[in-house]
């Protein structure tokens, strides 16, 4: 298993991160949380078989102590892997609740905005039909002072 350095992870993290946020976008909320406590499940498993494998590395020192060094190098490898998929999936929930807060936001404004619009759209219609009104009044007193 070939180890990566920080820079390399670095470089990785930022290349997939805009693909990663892309999909997790389409996925639902429930369904995120839902695979963040499965990879927090596989931690604890991988925790829990390094404990065990270091307790059998201390009983028997003699047999077998090289492969139980690499096994529990290999466990620690994928907690360490499957700690950084729980951070990027964390970050990225976070970023969905974030954007999500946002868009409620916006459709907020932009309910509050289609409402002052109606109000205003009415005003206008009230105000046309008065100067209409006006209009009739003055055509009416215009005739009544041509006749007199």
């Amino acid at each position: 298993m070939e180890a990566y350095s920080g820079d390399q992870e670095k470089d990785v993290f930022s290349l997939n991160q805009d693909d990663l946020s892309k999909r997790l976008r389409d996925i639902p909320q429930d369904r995120l949380i839902n695979e963040i406590i499965a990879l927090w499940d596989e931690v604890n498993n991988l925790e829990q078989q390094i404990i065990k494998n270091k307790r059998i590395g201390k009983n028997d020192i003699d047999s077998n102590t090289e492969n139980n060094r690499s096994i529990i190098v290999e466990y620690e490898e994928k907690l360490r892997v499957a700690n950084i998929k729980i951070t990027r999936l964390e970050n990225q929930l976070q970023s969905e609740l974030v954007s999500r807060e946002s868009l409620d936001m916006h459709n907020e404004k932009i309910k509050s905005l289609e409402l002052e619009k109606a109000n205003l759209l009415k005003n206008e219609e009230e105000l046309m039909i008065l100067i209409m009104d006006m209009e009739r009044h003055m055509e009416k007193l215009l005739h009544s002072v041509k006749e007199k």
